[in-house]
């Protein structure tokens, strides 16, 4: 009986501070903002540029003027195969052009005192001309007895040595543009809508510490019919160079059509069987009235949680913590934050 008029005096206790001054909130205001969901995608990493560097002819190398992994400008050579008989074609022909051209000259002097027929001032021009072009010739003849890097680039392992036939065709080199990297991927049809050349996003991977932004920079233009599915080409520069062409990752980009949102920070949504809501301080005569607003929950983006406009301002006060202890129209005040 003592614990029993020991609670009914807390009851009676209790009662007017219940029905006393509101309780202290704290609150924030709405902010607009706009949202897009994102998707999360499998991609694979690509160089830029790589190329398997072929021998344009068969012959013995004479000289492998690389190492593994190393690093080349564009127009680097190589390799090197026997060029001897070629070297001397050039050089007779070379011989040959400086003869058809003192002949042309002799002509056109002659020509100018007429000691010679417009006839063999023309046929000494054809020779000339076709001695240059077996030069032209011999020199190409040359270029294809080198394998020259076709960009700057970083070099794969060495397979050949010096003394080595190589077959025409047979690679003998490897070259691999280092950055920027392609990251390719396929946007499902249902999302493929919503993205645009330009747009960002961030590209994640076992081999990162953290994530990469990137570009896309190419869209198919059709839809691959056994996919569903729209190929996309983005571009990604990794500072570190961790990140190796044949890698596999996860492409996070926006999709859909931007929307109006509101931000609030996580806390300030509250769930119930009708789903998540805010309690929406309106101003009273010395304080202020909570409100349920019932929202639609668009997602989360760094620490704050972006919901739909619907019966919602900008700049209303929304309940920030603790609104499971709180009702509909209950009476609060702000408290200092």
């Amino acid at each position: 009986m003592r614990l029993i008029a020991i609670g009914v005096l807390l009851c009676f206790w209790a009662a007017p501070a219940l029905a006393g001054a509101p309780t202290p909130v704290q609150a924030v205001a709405l902010r607009p903002a706009v949202w897009r969901a994102e998707i999360s995608l499998p991609a694979s990493v690509a160089a830029w540029q790589a190329a398997a560097l072929a021998a344009e002819r068969a012959g013995r190398v004479v000289a492998v003027l690389y190492d593994s992994g190393q690093a080349v400008a564009a127009g680097a050579v190589l390799v090197r195969l026997d060029d001897g008989p070629e070297a001397a074609q050039l050089a007779l022909d070379q011989a040959k052009l400086t003869e058809a051209d003192d002949a042309l000259a002799r002509e056109k002097k002659l020509l100018t005192i007429a000691g010679a027929s417009r006839a063999a001032l023309e046929q000494a021009a054809a020779d000339a001309a076709e001695a240059s072009a077996q030069v032209t010739y011999d020199q190409a003849v040359l270029a294809q007895l080198r394998v020259v890097a076709p960009f700057a680039g970083r070099l794969g392992i060495r397979t050949v040595s010096a003394g080595d036939y190589v077959a025409q065709g047979e690679v003998v080199a490897r070259i691999t543009q280092p950055a920027p990297l392609r990251v390719l991927f396929s946007l499902p049809q249902s999302e493929a809508g919503g993205i645009a050349l330009g747009d960002s996003f961030s590209f994640s991977a076992p081999a990162l510490a953290g994530t990469l932004a990137g570009q896309i920079t190419a869209l198919s233009p059709e839809v691959d019919t056994q996919t569903n599915a729209r190929d996309a080409e983005g571009s990604i520069t990794d500072p570190a160079g961790g990140l190796l062409p044949g890698m596999f990752g996860t492409v996070t980009l926006a999709t859909g059509a931007p929307q109006p949102a509101f931000t609030v920070p996580p806390a300030a949504l509250n769930d119930s069987a009708l789903g998540p809501f805010l309690f929406v301080l309106d101003p009273a005569e010395n304080d202020f009235t909570l409100r349920t607003v019932y929202v639609t929950k668009l997602g989360d983006a760094g620490a704050e949680s972006y919901v739909g406009t619907d019966g919602l301002r900008a700049g209303e006060l929304v309940l920030a913590i603790g609104g499971f202890k709180l009702t509909d129209g209950q009476n609060v005040s702000l408290q200092s934050q």
